[in-house]
């Protein structure tokens, strides 16, 4: 119980250790790998020595044996040669499997960095708002400084009306609708100026 106990607990720590089910199955994958590989030691070992016997044989006589034995060798060589199938498979799925796995982290990044770029976007419009709202307060406070400091295009019509507004009100006849004609013709001057009166001279006494 307490050996069930601790393989629990150790195989829960894997688990939080990050291990997915990709990782699991290469781990599978390269375990029978070395052992299809051990097999093929094994076999080649064998193969050696089927060789070395079939030619002892060969020299003592026994032809039938030898041959017998070289049979058995060619049966290990074509099972070596089968595992050599088999583990170029093994190396195809593993190599098919990581690159799957890096096709996956490359597309998690690719939609990560979709969301960053879309996050971005928006607040890039917040900020093109905010822009809008800052010029607008920019340009009353512009208005505003303008009227304070007097610096107005064109007030004469106001200075008018103002000063229309301080003078008296007097009542004055209203001025006729219409002027008298002027007279058609004027008075001839005379042809000639008649001469100033002499003074009266004095006399000394």
């Amino acid at each position: 119980m307490g050996s069930a106990m601790g393989k629990k607990k150790k195989k829960s720590k894997k688990n939080k250790g990050g291990i997915t089910a990709q990782d699991r199955a290469v781990l599978d994958l390269k375990n029978a790998r070395d052992k299809l590989r051990r097999f093929q030691a094994k076999l080649d070992a064998e193969s050696e020595q089927l060789t070395t016997r079939a030619a002892q044989l060969l020299r003592d006589g026994k032809k039938d044996r030898a041959l017998l034995t070289l049979k058995f060798r060619r049966f290990r060589q074509d099972k070596a040669n089968q595992v050599d199938g088999q583990l170029l498979r093994l190396e195809d799925m593993v190599s098919a499997i990581r690159w799957e796995e890096r096709q996956s982290e490359v597309i998690s990044a690719l939609r990560e960095g979709t969301d960053a770029l879309k996050r971005l976007h928006e607040d890039m419009g917040d900020v093109a708002a905010l822009m809008d709202e800052t010029q607008d307060q920019l340009e009353m406070e512009r208005e505003v400084s303008a009227l304070l400091s007097g610096e107005t295009t064109d007030d004469s019509d106001l200075l008018a009306e103002l000063d229309a507004m301080a003078a008296p009100v007097l009542d004055l006849p209203a001025a006729p609708s219409s002027l008298p004609a002027a007279p058609v013709g004027l008075p001839a001057a005379p042809s000639s100026v008649p001469a100033a009166p002499r003074r009266p001279e004095r006399v000394a006494v």
